[in-house]
């Protein structure tokens, strides 16, 4: 062990340093021991144990039971052991720092111990053996002397100071002057040796010569003195042969042979006469030898990489020469047999080893240009490809010069030249010409064979070129005549490129062997004109024999037809030639004549140029054909206008023809006289004509496919308020999209603008019409209406108070009848307009009497009463019925005519309402048949009561009132009615001083139409089953179910929703609270009139409501716009607005629902009663009585009486009546709620005065001020309520057990979001619990909203037990709602 001491720490450290990890050598005379890790012991024991289970698992199978058994129980034993062991050795280990620590100590003094032994017995041995015969020796006295009297020590050896210490260094001026004397040394040494003329460039300095030969080495000498035997000193020398293809940067001597040669070249340098001529014989003959290495070793890369076999070695000596042979033509495969081929030698002379490598070419090169001569045979770039390039570029302006001299021989005026950057022919193919219209033939460095290139020119063609010039020369003739052709081919291409044409060099015609077009040059283009398919331009191309560079062009005009519709074969029609003069044909299209037929003009090719000149650049408009586009162009913009004109010439239509405009930028076509229109009337067309001062077509836009027609006509006969129509003449302006199928210009345009000047002339004569009747308009529609505009086409009326409607009228060139559009403006923009119900029936009207002063009398009319028409809700509802999932809609709008609209309610009930003059409408009750007051139209009901309603709002001051009314009690003669007494004709207006408008009033029946036979049996009025022709129903027997139009199957339409679809189960329906997100919510300005008398009792009579009872256009807006609900405390009234007719209708149809419910109720029994309109009926302890409000007819009112003197007070009587008048029986009159109440009352006493309690609370909350919560006795099932049943389904379940439904809302001060929760509570009749209903809850915060509503209902009955015959209800209710606290953010 070694050595230990204690360290700083207390702990044991071997000596010299702390403990290291790894093994320890064992100590001095102990047995070596190697410890091992813990975690390897461990490792190696699961190891053992894994591949023991393995061999387990592979060899068990095979064996018995028994011994399968056997051999699992050895190795678990021994398996046992071994971890035995280690559980032992590892509860060893844990105290073995202990054991270390004694072992070290141990260890420590036993070192000790044996380090005292041994220094004991050294010191024995050395005092008995070496010290035996020492002595001291003498004393140094002088030395002593020195040092005590000088303080120096002068006598040791001056071998030492010799030998350490360094001598001084010379100066630096002593260092210069050497230096110089050395430069003089040398350049006398260089003025007295002969010095070969290659080591001129030398340089003297710093005792130095160097001698720098370009490209082969620079060498660095000196000598040692100024004796002139002194041999030279080779101090440095460096090789400047570089490899810049394939040397990487790298040098190509190793260090160890420039080492050897600066030996062998200093050897010479001793030994030889001439030293320095036998330096530079040495090192330039290696430097010839590297050079040539390098050359031969570019051209093994330069084949393998590059060129392959387009470059062959033909044989290569080291330090000699090297052979390269170039476009072998055989090798290359264009000939076969004897070929010729180019050899390139490099090689170094023999006889003068002092000159640079020597270039050779065979065959020799021409004389054509020293540069490339030059270029050619020099090799001082040290690259083989740069100097084969060299040599083919000179070869190749050889041939090119071949060549040239060819084409100078056919052509003397040849303008080709040769390009020497890139060996280049450059060949003008048709002057004047551009350079990328020019032939280019280039010569393949690498092969020699020619290459032609010309831009645009299909490959195929190019190589036939390059077979054809590279195996004879001389055609090359031939195939520029082609490309001459061509290229005037292409030259006319791109000139129509940007116009609308198809170029086609082949025009199959069916006739082309007997028509013309076969005396084309074979040489021809066909231009087709796309906006003009029938049209092409023939361009023929001639030689021109004076010069082969130029082109001769002739252009036709050919039209063509198809034969067999668009897919059938073509055939030549006409064919034109173009006149040769381009300057007359410029001045004959300014003066409007085009493309006459019958005339032939040519036009010449491109003037030859008798100075030729070099290809233009790149960038001039030398290819531009500009003959050919300005012909095509013209063509392109009169030929429509020429179509144009023969097809007015086939219809008879007279016109001037093709007239130029302007400075002859456009064409135009004047009209001399348009055809006059059938259906118009003499004295209409004769003032037309009269006012139409010019009539012109022209084409705009860039498709050449708009046409644009402008009229110009004068007396319009109406001053609109257009500030665009104030000029004495009007300029109207029909625009015409050619169809792509036609021709421009075809009889399609023409026919559009027959139609157009048809329209144009049925609406003036309206218009004419109208304008002879201003002067007799009444003036209340001068205020109402106003021409807004008039332009030919469309007539736009504005009307109303503040002219925000408007009403435009056209002609209809498809449909044959005039069209109408309504519309608004100004600050109604965007607002519906109140006569799109009638839109229809306006038309008809229109049409059967084009009158627009009549149409001004009928939106005059019915403006006011379609405004409160508008204000009725159209949306389908829910929950109205007994199918909660079925919506019905609340009010059907069906127009019949422009003045009768017909009103559904709930396809049950209809009403009639007939616009009339001055301001009236009359209503009556649409159920009865027009032709026959006493027959019912099937599907409908009459509406009991509705005469006595509407005489409600009838003005005081019509005195007609008092005899409509006294006509009630009087039954209609079984004859007829005469026509004198009806009601209208009581009014006593002064007639109208109309004409063709309206009747009078004293006058029959105010009709619109007169096919409208009037009934003898009522008054005379309109009939929906004898409607006017503008009616768009058909008229239909009353017994055809399903076919009439107010029957509930048909849905009758829906101009406007003026609410949203309401909730079939919204509890605030029944709540006097105000419901801020109700759709009908909110208060409403109108109020019934003041004048309006009391109502008076008026015999009941079927027939009553048949009779049309009169009402002014206010007291018809009071009676169909929204409003409060009169006689109730605006507490108390519901949230949910409507109509007075809407409540009344509504009240009937629950008192209709009521008597069914009556009879389906076993705990309700029906009373007899003699009063007409009124419902009898009791429940076991109370009589009750429905009848609708005798004050407004608005409301259904309940009288609850008792059978005999029991617990019910007066107070609670009243709470059950205003209960059913405001929750029950009003808006939105729903089936099941008031199904829900009469339930209700068929419930025991107790229950029922706890029931009415709680509506106590709901209906007066303020008188229970100490409470937390506000309740709502819900009868139908709300849409957040538990699923229990489907919203809208009635909420109460009266059995062994009644099931009720609460909305209680929180009464917070602060104004903000209201919470609020539903409660289901059931309540046992059985035992007097009430508690709530267990149903399970979605949301989470329900749930725990419900957990606390159900442990406040467990402690009231706890603390409160039932007592026998006392219900429990109103106070379980009365103390949830004063403890109940929701914890924050809870909601329902």
């Amino acid at each position: 062990m070694a050595p230990v001491q204690i360290g700083s720490d207390g702990q044991l450290v071997p000596l010299g340093g702390p403990v290291v990890s790894g093994p320890q050598p064992p100590p001095h005379g102990a047995p070596a021991t190697h410890g091992i890790r813990l975690s390897l012991l461990i490792d190696f024991l699961l190891q053992r144990t894994y591949h023991e289970i393995t061999l387990l698992a592979e060899l068990l199978p095979r064996k018995t039971d028994m011994e399968r058994k056997i051999e699992i129980v050895k190795f678990a034993s021994r398996t046992r052991q071994l971890f035995v062991r280690l559980l032992a050795l590892v509860k060893w280990a844990s105290n073995a720092g202990k054991v270390e620590k004694c072992a070290m100590i141990s260890s420590f003094l036993d070192q000790q111990t044996i380090l005292f032994v041994d220094t004991a017995d050294r010191l024995a041995s050395l005092a008995r053996d070496a010290l035996v015969h020492a002595r001291l020796p003498s004393f140094a006295i002088p030395f002593a002397i020195d040092v005590l009297t000088t303080g120096s020590y002068p006598r040791l050896p001056t071998c030492i100071r010799d030998k350490i210490i360094p001598p001084d260094p010379i100066t630096k001026a002593e260092k210069q002057t050497t230096l110089n004397q050395l430069n003089q040394i040398l350049r006398h040494r260089l003025v007295t040796t002969d010095l070969p003329p290659q080591l001129a460039n030398l340089t003297v300095a710093n005792g130095r010569v160097k001698f720098r030969v370009e490209g082969e080495f620079e060498a660095t000498l000196t000598v040692m003195g100024d004796d002139p035997d002194i041999p030279w000193r080779l101090l440095k020398l460096e090789i400047l042969v570089e490899d810049k293809e394939t040397g990487d940067g790298r040098a190509l001597v190793h260090s160890l042979q420039v080492n050897f040669i600066h030996e062998l070249v200093q050897a010479r340098l001793c030994a030889d006469e001439k030293p320095l001529q036998d330096m530079y014989n040495c090192l330039h003959s290696f430097c010839l030898s590297l050079q040539l290495e390098v050359l031969h070793s570019q051209t093994l890369m330069l084949i393998r990489e590059r060129w392959g076999d387009l470059v062959q070695e033909e044989r290569y000596v080291p330090a000699k020469y090297l052979t390269l042979s170039v476009w072998n033509q055989q090798v290359l495969g264009r000939k076969t047999g004897t070929a010729s081929v180019h050899k390139v030698s490099i090689k170094i002379d023999e006889s003068d080893v002092s000159k640079p490598l020597q270039i050779s070419h065979e065959p020799p090169l021409p004389s054509c240009d020293s540069k490339l001569m030059e270029r050619a045979m020099r090799i001082d770039h040290l690259s083989v490809e740069k100097l084969l390039i060299d040599s083919v570029h000179a070869r190749s302006h050889q041939k090119l010069q071949e060549l040239k001299a060819i084409l100078k021989t056919s052509n003397p005026s040849d303008n080709s030249f040769i390009e020497t950057a890139l060996p280049t022919l450059v060949i003008p193919i048709l002057e004047p010409c551009g350079r990328s219209e020019c032939l280019h033939i280039f010569v393949d460095l690498h092969s020699g064979m020619f290459q032609p290139m010309l831009y645009g020119l299909d490959q195929s063609m190019l190589d036939d070129i390059e077979k054809t010039i590279n195996d004879d020369m001389k055609r090359i003739i031939s195939w520029l005549l082609q490309l001459k052709f061509w290229l005037g081919e292409q030259r006319c291409r791109q000139s129509v490129k940007h116009l609308p044409t198809v170029c086609t060099d082949v025009l199959h015609l069916s006739n082309a062997t007997s028509h013309p077009v076969s005396n084309f040059s074979k040489h021809r283009l066909y231009i087709k004109l796309t906006r003009l398919p029938q049209y092409y331009i023939v361009v023929e191309m001639l030689e021109v024999p004076s010069n082969p560079t130029a082109l001769q062009y002739k252009y036709s005009f050919l039209s063509v037809s198809q034969l067999e519709g668009e897919d059938g074969p073509m055939c030549a029609q006409l064919l034109q030639r173009f006149k040769p003069d381009l300057e007359s044909l410029v001045q004959e299209t300014t003066t409007g004549r085009g493309t006459r037929p019958g005339s032939k003009r040519k036009i010449s090719g491109e003037q030859v140029d008798p100075e030729p000149k070099k290809p233009k650049r790149s960038g001039e408009m030398c290819a531009f054909n500009k003959e050919l586009a300005h012909l095509v162009a013209m063509c392109d913009t009169n030929m429509p206008l020429v179509g144009l004109r023969a097809e007015l010439s086939n219809m008879e239509i007279p016109n001037q023809g093709v007239q130029v405009e302007g400075d002859g930028s456009s064409h135009a076509i004047r009209l001399l006289k348009i055809p006059p229109c059938k259906g118009v009337g003499e004295e209409t067309r004769k003032a037309l004509e009269r006012s139409l001062l010019d009539s012109t077509f022209r084409l705009q836009g860039r498709n050449n496919r708009t046409w644009v027609a402008e009229l110009v006509l004068a007396n319009c006969p109406l001053n609109s308020t257009n500030s665009k129509e104030q000029a004495s003449t009007r300029h109207v302006y029909l625009t015409y999209e050619n169809p792509l199928s036609e021709p421009v210009g075809g009889r399609k345009v023409v026919e559009m603008f027959l139609n157009d000047w048809n329209a144009i002339s049925q609406l003036y004569q309206c218009v004419l019409n109208f304008s002879r009747a201003l002067p007799e308009m009444p003036s209340y529609l001068s205020l109402f209406s106003e021409v807004r505009l008039y332009n030919f086409r469309k007539l736009v009326l504005c009307y109303g108070t503040s002219k925000g409607s408007s009403v435009t009228i056209q002609w209809n060139s498809s449909s044959q009848r005039f069209h109408l559009a309504l519309g608004t403006v100004g600050p109604n923009s965007g607002c519906s307009n109140c006569h799109n119900i009638i839109l229809h029936q306006l038309q008809e009207m229109f049409n059967k009497n084009p009158n627009v002063m009549q149409l001004l009398q009928v939106l005059f009319d019915t403006q006011a009463p379609l405004n409160a028409i508008n204000k009725l809700p159209t949306v389908p509802m829910l929950g109205l019925t007994q199918r909660t999932n079925t919506a019905y809609q609340c009010f059907s709008i069906l127009p019949q005519s422009p003045t009768h609209i017909r009103l559904a309610f709930r396809n049950m009930y209809c009403i009639d309402i007939y616009c009339r003059s001055r301001g009236v409408v009359a209503i009556r009750d649409g159920a009865y048949s027009l032709f026959d007051n006493t027959k019912i139209v099937e599907g409908f009901y009459p509406a009991p009561g509705l005469k006595t309603f509407l005489n409600m709002f009838v003005d005081s001051n019509q005195d007609a009132r008092r005899r409509s009314v006294n006509e009630d009690d009087n039954p209609p003669s079984p004859v007829g009615v005469d026509v004198t007494e009806s009601p209208i004709n009581q009014l006593q207006v002064q007639p109208l001083t109309m004409r063709g408008v309206y009747p009078p009033l004293t006058s029959p029946p105010p009709n619109y139409h007169a096919n409208v036979t009037p009934s003898p049996s009522m008054m005379p009025t309109q009939s929906p089953g004898a409607l006017d022709p503008s009616s768009p129903y058909a008229m239909v027997s009353p017994s055809q179910r399903g076919q009439w139009p107010g029957s509930p199957q048909v849905s009758g339409p829906s101009p406007g929703a003026r609410i949203h679809g309401m909730s079939p189960g919204n509890p605030s329906l029944h709540s006097p609270i105000p419901d801020p997100h109700s759709p009908r919510a909110g208060t409403s300005s109108q109020v019934m009139p003041t004048s309006m008398p009391p109502p008076r009792k008026l015999p009941q009579r079927p027939w009553a409501a048949s009779i049309p009872t009169i009402l002014t256009h206010n007291a018809l807006h009071v009676l169909l716009l929204p409003s409060p609900t009169p006689c109730l405390v605006p507490g108390l009234a519901g949230s949910y607005l409507c109509s007075p007719l809407e409540r009344f209708l509504g009240s009937v149809i629950m008192r209709r629902h009521l008597q069914r419910i009556i009879q389906q109720e076993a705990n309700l029994s029906i009373v007899n009663s003699n009063e007409p309109g009124v419902i009898m009926f009791k429940t076991d302890v109370l009589k009750c009585r429905v009848a609708l409000n005798p004050k407004n007819y608005q409301t259904l009112q309940l009288k609850v009486t008792p059978e005999n003197t029991g617990p019910w007070s007066q107070e609670e009587l009243q709470v059950l009546e205003k209960f059913f008048e405001t929750r029950v029986a009003g808006p939105p009159f729903k089936y099941n709620t008031l199904n829900a109440f009469t339930k209700l009352l068929g419930a025991p006493t107790n229950i029922l005065r706890d029931c009415v309690r709680i509506m106590k609370l709901e209906l007066f909350p303020d008188q229970a001020a100490q409470l937390k919560w506000n309740v709502q006795f819900c009868l139908t099932i709300p849409p957040s309520a538990p699923p229990i049943a489907p919203p809208g389904t009635i909420a109460v379940v009266l059995k062994s057990k009644m099931l009720f439904f609460l909305q209680l809302t929180q009464r917070i001060p602060v104004p903000q979001e209201l919470v609020s929760i539903i409660v289901p509570i059931v309540y046992d009749m059985a035992t007097g619990l009430t508690q709530q209903a267990d149903i399970p809850r979605q949301h989470s915060s329900s749930g725990a909203a419900a957990l606390m509503v159900s442990n406040i209902l467990k402690r009231f009955n706890e603390l409160h037990p039932a007592r026998q015959g006392e219900c429990t209800i109103f106070a379980s209710v009365h103390d949830l709602m004063a403890n109940l606290t929701l914890p924050p953010g809870t909601r329902q």
